[in-house]
């Protein structure tokens, strides 16, 4: 050994444990070996070093030791760290540690989940990409099938699709009722002169080579080509329109594999009325025969005139006014007297489910059940109408009555709906419905025409003259009695004025006339004179009303007369001897309103007074120029070329009598009668015999009775002069005498001196009417469809005695029907009131009406708007 090992290790300083010893500084195992490579070097290749550079053989005792030693420390180690993990895991966890580890779970769960579902998803859709594989790759399988045993058989038609909602809403009929019924029940609306679409369900692809169409179109008994009732189309191919619009046409639209698309325009002036459609699907065969499959319809097809069509003899040319004249089933007609007019709201119900049939019912009951040229010419269809709807001569839909007597029937008053009067006569199978009058006959024929497509409205004219010979004048006939007073002598006057009268208007082209008497045509189906040996009148163009030319159709005298003749006043002295009275130039046709052209229902007042801006539509200047004009005297003039009676000019009297102008008169209350006398010459004039008489008087004209004869003094009138005279009249004086609608009549007269023992005779008539109440309602000004509502109603009873028999009719077209309600009587000078539930059936502004009938006053009416959504 090296001697440098020898005294290092020697005990001592130097020997010191820890310095150079065994386990010192510098004798660890490892540093000699790393520092002294000839220590060992009898071992050097003979054994191998282990973590602490101990060889495997332990050639030293003490390097098991240490070997010991790090086993002992690394057990230690290790059991420390197996007790840190067991007190972790007895320690208690805090709740948040607990939810934050069973969140985790949850979305590892969820996580796992959703990788399954995502699995199972992409599964199926593989599953059902490969099924709808099959089943494509089954069907062209099918079809290739299908269509080669097609090839073998003939076409035929599985159902047509009458495609009724866009036809409808392309041809202005979407509100018929007809229209939305379930699907068995449903049928299509159309307008003459416009193509409508029909689709055609066939067995197989259309193959225009082999395959052909033909429609075949029939309507009423015993339908022929020749009277233009049978109508037979081969449908063009190639999709063309129709060469002129007075020719059917049908055309190819379209193809969508089985589905063939049809368009079929019917003729500008063809019969209006129910068609049945049959179409025949023709096919070519293999053994070069046709072959035929027929299909019949099983629901009609109604065509209308058509407004909206320039081909039509009733196109309008503004057609923003058929949204009034066709398609308003809502409106108002004016009643009263030309100082105080009274509006009634009406519900004309022209798309009512049952109406539209019954109208062309009266068209074809009209002329025997036929259908022929008159369901074509607007001008026959419109003659045809004002003649069926009074049933005078021809077992029509309305019985006539202005006698106050309706136990038998329904009182005109009671009417608020056309559609009520209508579907009556229908389930009556014919049998005329009681009672109506003018404005009853002027609403139902609104609706009639209004269905059939023809343009309409009412029209009222205040003081209507009633010419029955043929005058074009109005004669009152006067004679004196024992006391030398003038009295009307009603056995010889047969004309009379009615304080209004409703009648109507039609729009047309007139081609049996010239073109200056195309537009409005007055019709009047109010049986009041006959024409052509019937109850009709009309239709009377309003061009030559104007113009006093009488001589050309239809029934132009009497119209004319009704609204400008001139009132002549005779004394009656004997058979030869007829004194000419005087003349009133402008009592006829005061005024003639019809209802604003603006699509609602009638919003504006139901009293409209002589001071009120007038909310009606005037239509005084269509029928005559400006009172006392040029032109206005030349038409007169013509007029009476056409009269057949004539008896002398009149005298002109220098003392007048002029009535002052009142507002009207409440029905119950006590009021008075003014009127002057103006002296309009220089000198003065001796006044004597006179007196002022009061009727009261049904509108029409006829005295129902006498209320009272009032003597007057005689007086002196200074030239250029006037005196007023006042005459009270108390409500007790005609209460039990009042007739219907509160008319009076007032006939006042006199006997005028003059130089050299002349004398004039001086008389006026002059009607008015007493005011009812309105009804007043309270209801909600919007509401949604199908939502219940509640009408609070009410008035006030002004009369001194009780309301008897009292009942109430509710209408409106917006709303579901509802049925008349007895009242009890109402006691005198009191307040009435009634809350009543209505439910709206359909959208848009729709009008409440209420009519309110008794013994004492009928017909006081109310009405309301309300806006459904």
């Amino acid at each position: 050994m090296p001697r440098r090992f020898r005294h290092n290790s020697r005990v001592g300083y130097h020997g010191r444990v820890g310095y150079r010893g065994r386990t010192g500084y510098r004798g660890r195992v490892g540093y000699h070996r790393r520092n002294r490579t000839s220590m060992y070097s009898p071992y050097s290749g003979g054994y191998s070093m282990d973590r602490y550079g101990v060889g495997r053989h332990r050639p030293y005792p003490w390097m098991r030791d240490l070997e010991e030693m790090a086993a002992s420390s690394r057990r230690r180690r290790e059991r420390v760290a197996r007790q840190r993990e067991d007190s972790e895991e007895r320690r208690p966890r805090s709740v948040k540690e607990e939810d934050k580890e069973k969140r985790e779970r949850e979305r590892e769960k969820k996580r796992k989940e959703e990788e399954r579902l995502e699995k199972e998803k992409k599964e199926a859709e593989e599953l059902l990409e490969k099924m709808k594989e099959k089943e494509r790759r089954e069907k062209e399988e099918r079809e290739r099938l299908e269509k080669e045993r097609a090839s073998k058989r003939p076409l035929s038609i599985k159902d047509v699709d009458m495609n009724i909602p866009d036809n409808c809403k392309a041809h202005h009929t979407d509100k018929f009722e007809l229209t939305h019924l379930p699907e068995d029940k449903r049928e299509l609306v159309v307008r003459r002169g416009q193509e409508f679409s029909l689709i055609l369900k066939l067995d197989q692809e259309y193959d225009k080579a082999k395959h052909d169409l033909v429609l075949h179109f029939t309507t009423g008994p015993n339908s022929s080509p020749i009277a233009g009732t049978d109508i037979t189309l081969t449908v063009d191919e190639n999709g063309r329109a129709p060469t002129h619009p007075e020719n059917w046409h049908a055309r190819l639209i379209g193809q969508n594999k089985t589905d063939v698309t049809v368009g079929v325009s019917p003729s500008c002036n063809c019969f209006v009325g129910e068609w049945s459609l049959f179409i025949s699907a023709q096919s070519k065969m293999p053994d070069k025969n046709v072959q035929k499959e027929e299909f019949e319809c099983s629901s009609d097809i109604n065509i209308l005139l058509n407004p909206w069509c320039k081909d039509d003899q009733v196109y309008m040319k503004d057609t923003n006014l058929l949204e009034e004249y066709v398609l308003n089933d809502q409106g108002a007609v004016f009643q009263g007297s030309s100082d105080h007019i009274g509006a009634k709201v009406w519900n004309f119900a022209q798309f009512e489910e049952g109406v539209l049939e019954v109208c062309f019912s009266l068209l074809r009951k009209s002329h025997g059940y036929k259908v022929g040229p008159h369901m074509s010419n607007p001008v026959t269809m419109a003659r045809a109408i004002s003649a069926i709807v009074n049933s005078n001569d021809d077992d029509g839909v309305l019985v006539g009555n202005w006698s106050g007597d309706y136990d038998d029937g329904t009182s005109p008053t009671a009417w608020i709906n056309s559609s009520d009067i209508l579907l009556q006569y229908s389930r009556n199978k014919g049998e005329a419905v009681r009672y109506g009058q003018c404005w009853v006959f002027s609403a139902v024929v609104t609706t009639v025409c209004r269905a059939i497509g023809l343009p309409c409205k009412s029209v009222t004219c205040f003081d209507s003259a009633h010419d029955t010979d043929g005058s074009t004048t109005i004669d009152y006939v006067f004679t004196r009695n024992a006391d030398g007073y003038l009295k009307r002598d009603r056995d010889r006057t047969d004309d009379s004025i009615w304080n209004f009268h409703v009648w109507n208007e039609v729009w047309m082209a007139r081609k049996d006339l010239k073109n200056e008497y195309d537009g409005w045509q007055v019709i009047d189906a109010t049986p009041q004179e006959i024409s052509d040996d019937i109850f009709c009148c009309g239709p009377a163009p309003v061009a030559a009303i104007k113009t006093g030319n009488c001589k050309i159709l239809y029934d132009l005298p009497f119209v004319f007369a009704e609204v400008n003749s001139d009132v002549i006043r005779w004394e009656y002295v004997n058979k030869l001897t007829w004194i000419n009275m005087g003349s009133d130039t402008k009592r006829t046709g005061a005024k003639i309103f019809s209802k604003n052209p603006d699509g609602k229902p009638y919003t504006d007042s139901l009293t409209i007074s002589r001071w009120q801006k007038s909310s009606p539509h005037d239509v005084t200047s269509d029928y005559k120029f400006p009172e006392g004009s040029r032109e206005e005297r030349r038409a007169v003039d013509n007029a009476a070329q056409a009269s057949r009676v004539f008896r002398g000019k009149q005298t002109p009297n220098d003392v007048k009598i002029e009535m002052v102008e009142k507002d009207g008169m409440m029905v119950g209350e006590d009021f008075t009668i003014e009127f002057r006398l103006v002296n309009t010459s220089q000198k003065k004039r001796e006044v004597s015999s006179l007196h002022l008489e009061l009727y009261s008087k049904f509108y029409t004209g006829e005295i129902k009775s006498k209320i009272f004869f009032k003597p007057l003094p005689g007086l002196t009138l200074e030239g250029k002069k006037d005196k007023t005279f006042s005459v009270d009249v108390k409500s007790k004086d005609y209460l039990d005498k009042i007739a219907e609608q509160a008319n009076m009549e007032v006939i006042i007269s006199a006997t005028v001196a003059k130089e050299n023992n002349n004398k004039d005779n001086i008389v006026k008539v002059d009607n008015f009417r007493l005011r009812r109440a309105d009804i007043e309602i309270k209801m909600p000004t919007s509401c949604k469809k199908g939502e219940e509502l509640t009408a609070h109603l009410n008035f006030k009873n002004h009369l001194t005695v009780p309301m008897t028999k009292c009942v109430l009719y509710l209408g409106g077209a917006g709303f579901e029907k509802m049925e008349k309600i007895p009242q009890k009587d109402v006691p005198a000078k009191s307040d009435w009131k009634l809350s009543v539930k209505v439910k709206a059936k359909r959208v848009g502004l729709e009008q409440f009406s209420v009519t309110f009938d008794s013994q004492e006053v009928p017909d006081i009416t109310g009405r309301a708007e309300v806006q459904v959504k």
